[in-house]
């Protein structure tokens, strides 16, 4: 009896680790570590910083986008209120599509790629810093500690 219910327990866990996967590493770190040499390598310092933004913007993710189109290629939805949408790791903001052209010598759809997407987060933290990120910044507290009592502890 007892062998049955361990037998059923483990086909149970088997079958939610099938449904529910979790992800190596990023998951209990909420940071993307599998590109932290990249980050270093393009400039976007400071690395632990970039890692945790492209884990809030995309899950890790070089291929993820906010919106969606219809078959004729018509913006039909985006996160975003304004009507723009963020593409690839960092969700680049299609905003900046005469910047993308400048940097990446191509237009938006090439943010979906690592080396173009990389190249405008250090175009924008090179001309205006992490402010381009300011929404995927954690919630502040309501409790704050001092600096100096932070360095203490």
């Amino acid at each position: 009896m007892a062998r049955k219910i361990r037998l059923a327990t483990i086909c149970v866990l088997g079958l939610l680790a099938t449904i529910f996967p979790t992800t190596p590493a990023s998951a209990a770190t909420r940071s993307c570590p599998q590109f932290e040499p990249l980050f270093k390598q393009y400039g976007l310092i400071p690395v632990k910083v970039f890692s945790e933004i492209a884990y809030r913007e995309s899950r890790c993710r070089i291929k993820a986008i906010n919106a969606r189109w219809d078959k004729n290629g018509n913006l039909i939805w985006s996160l975003n209120k304004n009507g723009t949408y963020d593409s690839g790791l960092l969700q680049i903001n299609s905003g900046h599509a005469g910047h993308v052209k400048k940097v990446c010598k191509a237009g938006l759809p090439k943010l979906l790629t690592l080396d173009c997407n990389l190249k405008m987060a250090k175009f924008l933290l090179d001309n205006g810093g992490l402010a381009h990120w300011a929404m995927s910044k954690p919630t502040p507290t309501t409790t704050t500690i001092p600096v100096d009592d932070y360095q203490r502890n």
